[in-house]
């Protein structure tokens, strides 16, 4: 289970990220895939090249680079979200369709586009197949919520019935079930209000507020997907916008904080915890990459403007999950 959050900030910083909610450590670490990689396309044995660097948290098997989420050097960003009981993957290629495996997508759309615009028209061509890397790599069943750096969203959904491309004015995007589900379901917190309810009088019974934070009366606590979308879709929009990077950062965090789930608030059917791995935050203007984890609260950047984005080999940053405590005395 995760939640992935868009915001801009004020002065035209455009922000994107995740929670990484899952019961187990993937062998994570942030990677930096350079201009002209290649790979390998399982389902078609073709060899693919990158045109645009991809920097994101990923794993690496067989040296093939699988994102969670990452964004390229002109500031389009991409995540794929659990998406169980939905997700449909083709068992058979596809003639004249782009047939792709669906661990792929992430580092496909970032490596090939710049923008939405340029993304949307190709997505109808893809042919998401049932296709794994490996016989010990299980297939992803996944959604993805893709932003670039002018404010365009979309979300993209393959299931049994269809592939569907929804524009996704929310920027917000959880799990199962499908995208268009969640967005009628916010029709029933329409009532939520950040402002105080007005004194009001039942029968010849004066009522008014006896704490702050009651126009919120109502919003849903627990950590199932469509609790969070309306928790992170209610905090985006009744947030004051930050004026700079920084404070856009720091109120991304604390957005994604309200929505993190706790070690043992969550219990798995094969008795394990889903926990918020890690939180990630992309200035997609700036191209640079801020996470942290559940272990080590501290904020940590890697900028790619700083790296060389014509190497020949994936560059993996160490993963910063021990405690920092910044020691006053």
């Amino acid at each position: 289970m995760c939640t992935a959050l868009t915001l801009k900030t004020k002065d035209g910083q455009h922000l994107f990220g995740r929670n990484m909610d899952i019961e187990y450590n993937f062998n994570q670490a942030v990677h930096l895939v350079p201009r002209n990689f290649e790979y390998k396309n399982v389902a078609t044995n073709e060899t693919n090249s990158t045109k645009y660097a991809v920097m994101g948290m990923a794993t690496t098997i067989d040296n093939h680079p699988l994102f969670a989420e990452a964004m390229n050097e002109k500031g389009l960003a991409c995540a794929g979200l659990n998406f169980p009981g939905f997700a449909y993957h083709s068992d058979n290629l596809k003639d004249g369709k782009n047939n792709l495996p669906p661990y792929d997508l992430i580092l496909w759309i970032l490596s090939n586009f710049e923008t939405i615009e340029d993304l949307k028209p190709e997505l109808e061509n893809i042919n998401l197949v049932n296709i794994q890397l490996n016989s010990s790599t299980p297939l992803p069943t996944l959604h993805w919520i893709v932003s670039d750096k002018n404010g365009n969203c979309l979300v993209i959904e393959n299931t049994k019935e269809k592939l569907s491309i929804y524009d996704n004015e929310v920027g917000v995007l959880t799990n199962a079930p499908t995208f268009n589900w969640h967005t009628t379901n916010l029709i029933q917190y329409m009532g939520l209000n950040a402002d105080q309810p007005q004194n009001t009088k039942w029968s010849r019974l004066n009522l008014s507020p006896q704490s702050q934070g009651l126009g919120m009366f109502g919003i849903p606590g627990d950590f199932s997907s469509a609790s969070r979308f309306i928790r992170a879709a209610f905090y985006k929009s009744s947030l004051e916008s930050s004026n700079t990077e920084f404070c856009g950062v720091s109120e991304f965090f604390h957005i994604l904080n309200n929505v993190a789930m706790l070690n043992g608030a969550v219990k798995t059917p094969e008795g394990k915890y889903d926990l918020t791995q890690y939180t990630s935050c992309m200035n997609q203007d700036k191209y640079i990459y801020y996470y942290n984890t559940y272990n080590n609260n501290q904020i940590n950047a890697i900028d790619m403007n700083k790296e060389d984005l014509n190497s020949t080999e994936i560059k993996i940053f160490p993963y910063r999950d021990t405690l920092v405590i910044n020691n006053e005395n």
